[in-house]
């Protein structure tokens, strides 16, 4: 019985602990022609299209397309605050807290600005990245 509350005390902070870190959103990037390697604010993200990228919904990003014989191609990613998530969140949780809409009022405040800090109330965008490369010398 104490192994089996130990074990179940530590999986429920293993789950805190892992929910706690920087939200994120996969990106899906293709090419065409397909192949190519994706840098990520200067890092490498994926070896070769199509693929996705997981980035920070704190704060925009850079992708930059790479492929042999082709001109390269930088795609900016930026955060867009959505507020919906957060509004919604907060009205239940003041409802669930208690019936008065003053209670509500202050506990959606309180949401929104939380998911606002956290990250969790934005939105990356593009979602989706798909680029037709250029061949190196085409523009020439």
């Amino acid at each position: 019985m104490v192994r089996t509350a130990a074990a179940l005390s530590a999986l429920a902070c293993l789950l805190l602990v892992s929910a706690c870190g920087v939200p994120k959103q996969r990106i899906a990037v293709s090419t065409d022609p397909l192949g190519a390697t994706v840098y990520a604010d200067g890092g490498k993200a994926c070896a070769s299209t199509p693929c996705s990228v997981s980035l920070d919904k704190q704060s925009d990003h850079l992708l930059t397309i790479v492929k042999d014989g082709y001109e390269q191609e930088e795609i900016v990613i930026r955060r867009r605050f959505k507020p919906d998530r957060a509004i919604r969140d907060g009205v239940i949780s003041g409802i669930i807290k208690g019936a008065d809409p003053q209670d509500v009022a202050s506990e959606t405040a309180r949401e929104v600005d939380e998911q606002e800090r956290s990250g969790e109330a934005y939105e990356l965008d593009p979602p989706i990245v798909t680029i037709k490369l250029t061949p190196a010398g085409a523009g020439i």
